[in-house]
């Protein structure tokens, strides 16, 4: 996950310029000396379709009313919200993580009480990280429990397509410093109109 306080120092030289053609309105936040984190946000308000682009990565995002540059705060302190409206992206969201997968494992096992009741199936010399071993056989940080894994978690939990995919997933935090990024941009934007009074 992404440290959103030092990403903050990322963008203390960065400048916000708005420019408004009407039907497209384009913020960018950058460095004027360097091309390093800059990051543009650019709104078809008539097609209420973000698209973001620059070194942080490119989104396209899309929704039926408030898409646009006015409106956008309705996402930057919901990013779940901001996540179903995900077009396309080029860079994660999620990945997986195998020690917090065995942790979960640990804890679904512990929660639903099903040691006691799953180890008759097994080996009598298996031990409980011995099965979670086998259902982490085939983990990987993109998908998470593969297939001969998820074989293996039907033996313990009869309804494991519920929750496989949650198992040992994390953010990246990538959405999380998109809203930062837009955030201290408008608040540049703020400043400047300040000084200008």
């Amino acid at each position: 996950m992404i440290d959103l306080n030092k990403q903050k120092e990322h963008f203390k030289n960065h400048e916000a310029k708005f420019t408004d053609y009407g039907n497209i309105k384009i913020l960018d936040f950058k460095n004027p000396r360097d091309s390093y984190y800059r990051i543009r946000f650019l709104f078809e308000e008539d097609y209420c379709k973000l698209h973001i682009s620059g070194d942080l990565g490119e989104l396209t995002a899309t929704n039926f009313k408030n898409m646009t540059f006015e409106k956008f705060n309705d996402f930057v302190n919901n990013v779940g919200y901001f996540t179903s409206k995900i077009d396309c992206l080029s860079r994660d969201i999620f990945y997986y993580d195998e020690c917090k997968a065995r942790n979960d494992l640990k804890e679904l096992i512990e929660e639903y009480d099903v040691e006691e009741n799953f180890m008759f199936d097994r080996f009598d010399f298996e031990t409980l990280d011995d099965v979670i071993d086998d259902i982490l056989i085939d983990f990987d940080e993109e998908h998470g429990i593969g297939n001969k894994g998820y074989e293996e978690l039907s033996k313990v939990f009869d309804d494991a397509w519920e929750f496989v995919s949650n198992i040992g997933k994390e953010k990246t935090g990538i959405l999380d410093l998109y809203m930062l990024a837009f955030k201290l941009a408008i608040n540049k934007l703020k400043e400047e109109k300040e000084v200008l009074k």
